[in-house]
């Protein structure tokens, strides 16, 4: 009997099972011993952060954790989350993209709010200046970045041109569900919204209303430059994650934002060193719904005795066991039994477009062009390509023609089960099945029936180049993991197979590595 086993028997007292969920034979003097009994077993265990673990939100997992969630499955009351609670607001973008209703250190839609130097997570100092900004300093008299940079002027290159979570404002002082925006949201907001420059209890600024009919307002807060701060009530300026692309160059001195006064409004670029607005967008792929995600500590999809029971074995192990992912596949009925996925990664549905990679790269992104692409770069103005090569014109060739697991984006945000399809898996796709271009709730695409009859649907979702998204609605790709390898002689290893479909039906053929594409992925039949 283990010790867990133990204090549950302890608890039942009368030997029945416990339920959690009806709790009818559960009284809260048994509960009362139940605790007590979990507090002698480990009354000196050190605490570790594990974000589904901290049900309570206190920034650690404690005993305090459990009791919270038998207090919940006991009321089916959920306490409130410690800590503010961040609203947002559908503005009906095409993008999907939610954005809050305040400014990062605000209270109300019309408060100012805090001003970040560009890269910095810590607000409102005394002065906004190159000396005083992260990642900026001078040598010899010339101004120098030891992050985010693109141009040897400025010292090392790392080809960062996007925040990372941890020099994010957003993601910083709000959690990990918020980010910045991205100069593509920042456009959106700007080309699809209407404008109206108002005041809301006396403070001037923009209220925009979405195609949805919903508005968020955004104050005029002016921006912090040196130990000033001009603007305000006149103008607002809003950071973007992004440095700034000019020309199709990257400006690594300046990062883009929005800029608004009375009658204008434009994505421009602002030095990093001044201090700036910051108004989130929620970055989690799943919008929150009445149950409460962190209750579900073993990610199972609810809320039950048995996540107490794993929150319990990691404090007593300190060892967290490995999340459960819940996608659902359908068996085709192919001969190599591989299954697929019923809906593309970073999706929750099957019409869903889920999230764009980058041949290589697991997390999605705003820009995808070739410089910033995993493994790729332009060296003396030739492409190279540092993983994944078979031709010495790109460089140190490896040979690699499949994804390592470490850079396929169906294994790293769906599990170790999970891989992205081969060329193989795609032949064995289009030689067995049928397909037939229609509609599920409104999104064009095919359905695919396997040789058992079952399907899947793969919807129309275009292709990401640039910061664009073209023929969305009238073709769908898909990457495979393989790399573009015709035979032992002939391979071009600047592009990857993947699925193309039409209206006119399914077919295989190959694109750029830097390309952003959905992935459906495939699992072994077990």
């Amino acid at each position: 009997m283990t010790i867990l086993e133990g204090l549950i028997g302890f608890c039942s007292l009368d030997g029945s099972d416990m339920d959690f969920r009806t709790h009818k034979r559960l009284s809260m003097k048994k509960i009362s011993i139940f605790m007590l009994a979990l507090a002698m077993a480990f009354p000196m265990m050190a605490s570790v952060v594990y974000e589904r673990g901290d049900v309570n939100q206190s920034g650690d997992v404690t005993i305090a954790d459990v009791t919270t969630l038998i207090d919940y499955l006991l009321s089916n009351e959920w306490p409130a989350p410690s800590g503010p609670v961040h609203e947002f607001v559908d503005l009906g973008l095409s993008s999907g993209t939610l954005w809050a209703t305040t400014n990062v250190g605000a209270t109300n839609p019309e408060d100012n709010g805090d001003y970040f130097a560009w890269g910095e997570i810590v607000p409102n100092k005394e002065t906004y200046t190159w000396a005083t900004t992260a990642w900026a300093f001078y040598e010899n008299g010339a101004l120098r970045f030891s992050k985010y940079n693109t141009d040897s002027q400025y010292g090392e290159i790392d080809n960062k041109t996007e925040l990372d979570p941890e020099d994010d404002a957003a993601y910083a002082n709000w959690g990990s569900e918020w980010r910045m925006p991205t100069k593509a949201q920042l456009d959106e907001l700007r080309t699809q919204c209407t404008w109206v420059w108002t005041e809301v209890n006396g403070v001037s600024g923009q209220m925009l209303t979405g195609p949805s009919g919903n508005s968020i307002f955004l104050p005029a807060a002016g921006q912090r430059s040196a130990a000033n701060l001009s603007g305000l009530n006149s103008n607002g300026n809003y950071w973007s994650r992004e440095l700034y692309v000019a020309s199709g160059t990257v400006k690594p001195n300046s990062a883009s934002k929005l800029y608004f006064g009375k009658s204008s409004k434009q994505t421009i670029s602002g030095a990093r060193n001044q201090g700036c607005s910051v108004r989130p967008v929620y970055a989690s792929q799943d919008v929150p719904t009445s149950d409460y995600e962190r209750g579900d500590v073993n990610q199972d999809g609810g809320v039950t005795i048995a996540d107490v029971t794993t929150l319990i074995d990691y404090l007593l192990s300190n060892v967290w066991p490995d999340p459960i992912p819940v996608v659902d596949y359908v068996d085709l009925g192919l001969p190599s039994g591989i299954l697929w996925a019923t809906h593309n990664v970073g999706a929750n549905n099957p019409e869903e477009l889920g999230d764009f990679f980058a041949w290589g790269e697991t997390a999605p992104k705003a820009n995808y062009v070739w410089e910033g692409t995993a493994f790729l770069y332009v060296e003396d103005g030739q492409k190279r390509i540092s993983k994944y090569n078979t031709k010495s014109d790109y460089g140190p060739v490896d040979n690699k023609i499949e994804l390592e697991p470490e850079d396929d984006a169906a294994y790293v945000n769906m599990g170790s089960e999970w891989r992205m399809p081969s060329k193989a898996d795609i032949d064995e796709l289009l030689a067995n099945c049928t397909w037939e271009w229609t509609q599920l709730n409104g999104v064009n695409g095919q359905l695919i029936t396997g040789p058992n009859g079952n399907t899947m649907f793969l919807p129309a979702v275009g292709e990401r180049m640039g910061t664009s998204i073209f023929h969305l609605g009238e073709a769908g790709n898909y990457w495979s993991r393989s790399l573009y390898v015709l035979n032992e002689t002939v391979s071009f290893p600047t592009a990857a197979y993947k699925i193309y479909l039409t209206d006119a039906g399914l077919t295989w053929n190959s694109a750029d590595r830097n390309c952003g594409f959905p992935v459906r992925a495939v699992r072994v039949a077990n």
